[in-house]
């Protein structure tokens, strides 16, 4: 699929106005010979030339010109090129094991697999200090991490059950101090949590989440509000939230809801593979379809040799599904923006592969290839406050993107395999992050390791 002319032309204009400055007569790195996604992402350039210096995009021009001298060359032979992806719901500190049969992977683990799929950036929405610690002393190879924190919610809420610190708040008098707090750890995001445990627990009042609003947004902080309900949706809203993590799953959203979603530029998250995956694995094996090498043979034995139908939440968010699939396109229609948030870490959400997940489960609901390369692009970058660093191909960017075979704008399928990912500028060895994988066994209870078990492939 070609663009325009004319948006041809606007990509790739002249080297001096797209060029960064360099004192250096080489670049780093040349790709030639590669299309890449428009702005829109209505389709994709004719084919071009990225020029690398450092970790940036330094600029892009047509074949045509000729190629200025880089100490590296690539060519693409053609193929697609797609901003890196960016999950915008993960938990690094847990592994996507099950809670029964719990498996932890270190940090690391977890960010090298996330890295195998194409995951460039994650947003870790439930953190303690000691994994902030750990991720400010990450390498430039990990991917990028925007870390909240711990999360605001109502003392015994939800979060409180994982054993992490959490800002436990009942009133308004006691913020200041949580505040104080939350900004020790030098977040990217704030995250609060609306969640009565099924009527068990008082929320967070509304003049609780005005406050957190507040700071928030005179902080420059995204507010990013775990919801389930309706109502829930719109008291974060009407909050100040910048983002709504998790979605509607049970009930149809209402005209009242979507105007406030568009008055305040909210962007809807819904982790739709995170509530199916147990159920659609346990029916249709369609995880165990997709590319499984990176994750443990331990971990892979301990999910999938016997998927157990879900039960409880699950159950009903399994049968319920319709309501949350169509909540996503009627949103989607109406201009609301939609990101991709996978929850990975939870279970049947390994790392990485969870995003891929939840990019053929928003396909799966309606959404078009389109608009699905923009939620896990574009629109998740705008959310974080990031769009100027990434989620889009263009000189002065982080040079963090994937070359595929096929276009996904024609079949999102192609997203699941990639030809070649680049992070900061480098080329990643995805055969070594497996082997890394590989080296770091899960630590937890043994589990039959066996190939077949019961029709399931791992």
């Amino acid at each position: 699929m070609k663009v325009t002319a004319i948006a041809s032309c606007l990509l790739l204009a002249s080297s001096n106005s797209f060029a960064l400055e360099t004192k250096k007569s080489d670049y780093d790195l040349r790709i030639d010979n590669v299309q890449i996604l428009t702005s829109g992402a209505e389709g994709f350039s004719e084919k071009s030339r990225i020029y690398i210096q450092d970790d940036r995009i330094a600029r892009i021009t047509p074949m045509t010109r000729t190629a200025l001298p880089a100490e590296n060359t690539h060519d693409a032979q053609g193929k697609y090129a797609i901003p890196g992806l960016i999950d915008l719901h993960v938990h690094l500190s847990a592994s996507g094991s099950t809670y029964k049969n719990y498996q932890h992977l270190p940090l690391e683990t977890n960010l090298n697999n996330q890295l195998y799929y194409g995951v460039t950036a994650v947003t870790d929405l439930l953190m303690s200090s000691e994994m902030m610690q750990s991720i400010s002393q990450l390498n430039d190879l990990a991917p990028l991490v925007f870390a909240s924190g711990p999360a605001f919610t109502n003392p015994r809420g939800h979060g409180t059950q994982f054993g992490v610190k959490v800002h436990e708040i009942d009133s308004i008098e006691q913020i200041s101090a949580s505040w104080d707090a939350h900004l020790s750890y030098q977040p990217k995001l704030t995250k609060a949590i609306i969640e009565t445990k099924n009527g068990t627990a008082v929320p967070l009042s509304d003049d609780v989440l005005n406050e957190i609003g507040k700071r928030s947004q005179s902080a420059d902080l995204p507010f990013f509000v775990h919801v389930t309900t309706l109502e829930d949706g719109k008291r974060a809203i009407k909050a100040g939230a910048t983002a709504l993590a998790h979605g509607i799953n049970f009930e149809p959203v209402d005209n009242e809801f979507i105007k406030l979603m568009l008055q305040n530029e909210v962007t809807y998250i819904p982790t739709l593979s995170v509530l199916h995956n147990q159920a659609d694995e346990h029916e249709n094996q369609s995880i165990t379809q997709l590319d499984l090498a990176p994750i443990h043979p331990k971990m892979k034995a301990c999910l999938f040799n016997e998927v157990q139908a879900p039960i409880g939440s699950r159950k009903l968010a399994w049968q319920k599904k319709a309501i949350a699939y169509n909540n996503v396109v009627e949103l989607a229609k109406a201009g609301i923006k939609i990101g991709t948030g996978s929850d990975s870490g939870v279970p049947y959400s390994p790392h990485g592969l969870g995003l891929i997940s939840e990019i053929l489960a928003l396909q799966k609901a309606g959404l078009s290839n389109q608009q699905i390369l923009l939620a896990t692009t574009q629109v998740a970058a705008k959310a974080l406050n990031a769009s100027d660093d990434i989620g889009s191909i263009s000189p002065g960017k982080r040079a963090d993107f994937i070359l595929l075979n096929k276009n996904p704008i024609e079949n999102i399928q192609a997203i699941t395999n990639p030809e070649k990912i680049y992070l900061a500028g480098v080329a990643v060895e995805r055969k070594q992050l497996i082997e890394k994988s590989y080296a770091t066994p899960p630590i937890g209870s043994s589990c039959e390791s066996s190939s077949e078990k019961k029709g399931h492939r791992i």
